[in-house]
């Protein structure tokens, strides 16, 4: 049996199951079970066990247990999903399921997953990592989601569900965490009963953090990793009718920063110029240097960078009516902004300033003809969206329910980069024929991009569940369909071009400009706009085995919408824009527990095909734009195992195999000699092969102390990833590939201490450690312009503690 990593191998599958299988059957006799999980995947609260879907939820407790406040901190909880920040903004999030990765942070184009709160879609990467005081649960839907999720569901979906308002009832929470290098957070939540029939909820967090364990060494530099959260939220819950329930949410979060730059591992150049060029200026020594694949302590950064502001707010109307026991409407309102101003590091070194690479940092020119004014120019993405969504959820009778409805959504927003994206180069790359104690420092400028994009779609959908008078109503037929229709507008501007001044060491501070290389394919004003429709149905057969077990066969399509890249070279590329992609997912899955519900087995195995899909490729000049290549195939395992083991000891596993391969990527590069060809062959993308998790919590006994102790310790495992790569480029093939790694984290808290008056107030205090074996891994490895190899580098080992208090 050929081995996967790490010992485990297919066939210690089976085993792991048998020995789990046994071990709860000794704590019979304590009474222990394992509690229903809820969840809306479906759009109405159901058991997780008879839901035809691959889904990990996350409770309140869950994520208390993992100081979950915002949507990058569960990247770690939930194998098969995969979060990683854009390389010098954390608040621009990139998430994965099963291996689907978004292609770019623009307004004009879409990203492959469903991102909802409270049933509003966030359309936009950028501002996506919101925090939240009062989150009740966070559920991961794996798979194409392309009836009740609708277009861009390719990968799955994201739900996060906040904590709705108690009628009757004044409630109170109070938390503060302190941790190491300043951080510390504040969470408060009051409930209050206006009247019999109607309450309201305040929440807010406020969080800060003074730096990431790495040193600024330029004299007056910003601090690397600074960081402040604010974010509140206001709901009014008011029951109208003893059969309407009026819902209304306003959140706003705001989060100031200047993010951890990417270090430089190999300095730009590497396998081919900068050694010899090393030969020929003694300078370029210290370039070289400058960069490691060790993770350093500090890093030259000596600019006076203005701090990241992302801002994402909405508003939520939702009303409930129950027609009558059997019927439900329900209408869900929803608009969202995202505000964002981001100075993008992505590239830093030790020593000098050489090979840093940046968006919009405020550099001036203070000599020499320049077309810069020496302000900062950010990169600036807002985005407005508006939704509306009918549902009409019917159970017709014990054995036939439906779920149907309408949805309309437009959104429109801007974006802008530029205009520079400034890197310094070793002198020796242009000026090498200079003398080199003349010459100071080079700057080079690229482009100026932007972007203003109009979306707009409407969509009707059904699904139904029926099972027919046959096999004793075992079977469940559940088919569904969804018709969107999507328009999509975009007007871009790409003046990219160059610019290469250097700084005589007579004048510092003087700038020249030596050369300039202008742009011939720059365009302005350039206008796109397209239409797509698409049709995507699924049906799964469920059978139900007894009231225990559950196996599903699902075959089920997802769609996304095309759109516009401004990174694309010509106006032509602009304009046609790119068109839809699609997939369709063959699953066979299985929902068990066992035991008397000591033991819970869900899993499934499942065949993801694209077509038309749409890739970020790279074109000549060293532009990325994103275009339909072709057809791939992802093909993958996942397993979930709860065992509750005695009345106090619960163990916890989540598994994900996955595997992917090109089946068609043309070549669509005029300049390339395989251009017209299929090349799939010399194209490979590295998805994590094995990710895992282990959950352990443990009860302790009555010790004597004024309240319950628990301990909760999880690892957590990821193979390496990497975005696409051009095999016959080997080179940059292990530039992009980020290595895998594992965290471990853990927390010992003291529970239930009665505090307050009338003893109705509960005490908790913890302590918490992340990354406890204090791993330095890679979290996103990239090549770009200034550097062969950057990574970012996972948070050190950290201690803090928690104090809760709730009434």
């Amino acid at each position: 049996m050929k081995k996967i990593e790490h010992g485990f191998t297919m066939r210690t599958l089976p085993l792991l199951i048998a020995a789990l299988s046994g071990v709860p059957s000794l704590a019979y006799a304590q009474g222990a079970a394992l509690e229903e999980v809820i969840v809306t995947a479906q759009k109405r609260s159901e058991n997780l066990q008879d839901v035809p879907i691959s889904v990990q939820a996350l409770n309140s407790k869950a994520l208390e247990n993992a100081g979950i406040v915002s949507l990058s901190d569960i990247r770690a909880a939930v194998p098969g999903l995969t979060i990683d920040t854009y390389p010098g903004s954390s608040e621009m999030l990139y998430p994965s399921i099963r291996g689907i990765v978004p292609n770019s942070i623009q307004t004009s184009v879409p990203i492959p997953m469903a991102i909802h709160l409270d049933g509003v879609a966030l359309t936009q990467l950028a501002g996506l990592n919101l925090a939240g005081a009062d989150l009740e649960r966070i559920e991961v839907l794996k798979g194409p989601q392309g009836v009740l999720a609708g277009r861009n569901a390719t990968g799955g979906a994201i739900n996060i569900v906040t904590v709705k308002p108690e009628l009757g009832r004044f409630g109170f929470k109070q938390q503060v965490t302190v941790a190491e290098r300043g951080q510390w957070l504040s969470k408060t939540v009051v409930n209050v009963p206006l009247s019999d029939n109607f309450a309201a909820k305040i929440s807010y967090l406020h969080s800060e953090r003074d730096h990431l364990g790495v040193k600024n060494s330029a004299p007056g530099g910003p601090k690397l990793g600074e960081k402040k959260t604010d974010s509140w939220r206001l709901d009014l819950r008011w029951k109208a009718a003893n059969n309407v329930m009026v819902d209304y949410g306003y959140d706003r979060a705001q989060t100031d920063s200047i993010d951890l730059p990417n270090q430089c591992l190999v300095p730009f150049g590497s396998t081919s110029f900068l050694p010899f060029l090393a030969t020929v200026d003694p300078r370029v020594s210290s370039v070289i240097n400058g960069c490691s694949t060790s993770k350093l302590s500090s890093l030259n950064v000596p600019f006076n960078m203005p701090k990241n502001r992302n801002i994402a707010e909405g508003h939520n109307l939702t009303v409930t009516w129950d027609v009558d026991p059997k019927l439900t409407f329900r209408s869900i309102t929803g608009y969202r902004k995202v505000d964002t101003k981001n100075n993008v590091l992505y590239t830093a070194s030790a020593g000098d300033a050489y090979l840093i690479r940046s968006d919009g940092l405020p550099i001036s020119f203070l000599g020499g003809t320049t077309p810069f004014d020496g302000q900062s120019h950010p990169w600036v993405v807002f985005n407005e969206s508006w939704s509306q969504e009918f549902q009409l959820l019917g159970d017709v009778s014990d054995n036939f329910k439906y779920t149907t409805g309408v949805y309309v959504s437009s959104e429109k927003g801007h974006q802008a980069q530029g205009p520079g994206i400034f890197f310094t180069v070793p002198d020796a790359l242009f000026l090498s024929t200079f003398n080199p104690a003349d010459i100071g420092v080079d700057m080079a400028t690229l482009e100026h991009r932007s972007v203003t994009a109009r979306n707009s779609t409407w969509a009707l959908f059904g699904q139904f569940s029926w099972r027919p008078d046959i096999l004793s109503r075992k079977l469940e037929v559940v088919p569904g369909i969804r018709y969107t229709r999507d328009h999509r507008q975009a007007v871009g501007m790409n003046q990219r071009g160059e610019s290469y001044f250097y700084t005589a060491t007579a004048t510092p501070g003087v700038n020249n400009l030596l050369f300039s290389v202008p742009n011939p394919l720059a365009y302005a004003n350039v206008a796109g706009d397209n239409s797509f429709s698409k049709t995507t149905p699924t049906v799964s057969l469920n059978y139900h085995w007894n009231d225990g077990l559950m196996t599903y066969l699902k075959v089920a399509k997802g769609y996304v919408t095309g759109g516009f890249d401004d990174q694309q070279g010509t106006a032509a590329g602009f304009a046609k824009g790119f068109d839809p992609e699609t997939i369709t997912s063959y699953e066979l899955g299985m929902k068990g527990e066992f035991l008397d519900r000591r033991l819970r087995i869900n899993g499934a195995v499942f065949q993801s095909e694209y077509k038309n899909e749409q890739k970020t490729v790279v074109h000549p000049g060293n532009v990325w734009a994103i275009e339909n290549v072709g057809t791939s195939k992802y093909n993958g395992m996942e397993l979930d195992i709860t065992a509750q083991v005695s009345q106090g000891f619960r163990v916890s596993a989540s598994a994900t195999w996955l595997d992917h391969k090109y089946a068609k990527w043309m070549d669509k590069d005029p300049t390339s000699p395989t251009f017209g060809t299929d090349v799939s062959r010399m194209r490979k993308l590295v998805v994590p092969k094995v990710s895992y998790s282990i959950n352990l919590d443990y009860r302790f006994p009555d010790l004597g102390l004024p309240g319950k102790l628990d301990a909760n310790l999880n690892f957590a495992h990821k193979d390496s990833q990497s975005t696409p790569i051009d095999l016959s480029n080997p080179v940059s093939a292990n530039f992009i590939t980020t290595p895998k790694y594992d965290v471990m984290n853990g927390r010992l808290a003291l529970s239930q201490i009665k505090v307050g008056p009338g003893g109705n107030g509960d005490l908790t205090v913890a302590l918490w450690g992340k990354n406890l074996n204090d791993k330095k891994y890679h979290n996103f490895n990239l090549t770009n312009t200034s550097a062969d190899q950057v990574t970012t580098w996972s948070e050190p080992r950290t201690y803090g503690i928690d104090v809760i208090y709730n009434y």
